[in-house]
């Protein structure tokens, strides 16, 4: 099984509770929610979150040593 790592970086924690007018009241559950829900057969999501930006590096450098696909929300 393929396993992709979906990396959200500073505030998206704070998704549905952060100025839900501008950026919907959607969560960080209700995403890893749909992308389980269009992950292709094989493949599993890693949805990780945090507010360290060294975290987010030792992640992606993990994702490099194993060879997993990412895709990063790095925040703004």
């Amino acid at each position: 099984m393929v396993s992709i790592l979906v990396l959200n970086g500073p505030n998206l924690g704070r998704l549905g509770s952060r100025e839900p007018d501008v950026y919907g009241s959607g969560t960080l559950d209700d995403l890893r929610v749909a992308l389980d829900r269009e992950a292709p057969p094989g493949h599993a999501i890693d949805l990780r979150q945090t507010n360290d930006e060294a975290e987010l590096i030792g992640w992606l450098y993990e994702a490099v040593d194993t060879a997993s696909p990412v895709i990063l929300n790095p925040a703004a």
